[in-house]
């Protein structure tokens, strides 16, 4: 898996209608794999993150926990990640 740290995931999401988009919750932060898992990259946003979630009704919307439970968005699709109150 090209592009992980060599540490303990934390959590998976995967894209409700695209199953090769994967999100991994890790200590760094998370990563997105486009490719089933072959290659990833960190998708900016949080570190420290315990889980994270696609909604499947709006894929473009991306959640993830860091571990002091802030919850965290990435809403538009993009790389922007805000804290949610």
């Amino acid at each position: 898996m090209g592009g992980l740290p060599a540490s303990t995931v934390n959590g998976l999401a995967v894209h409700p209608s695209n199953p090769k988009v994967i999100y991994a919750a890790m200590r760094d932060g998370v990563f997105r794999s486009e490719d089933a898992g072959q290659s990833w990259r960190r998708a900016a946003g949080p570190k420290n993150v315990a889980a994270v979630a696609v909604n499947p009704k709006r894929p473009s919307e991306v959640y993830a926990a860091t571990v002091d439970g802030t919850i965290w968005a990435r809403t538009n699709g993009g790389q922007r990640w805000e804290p949610r109150r």
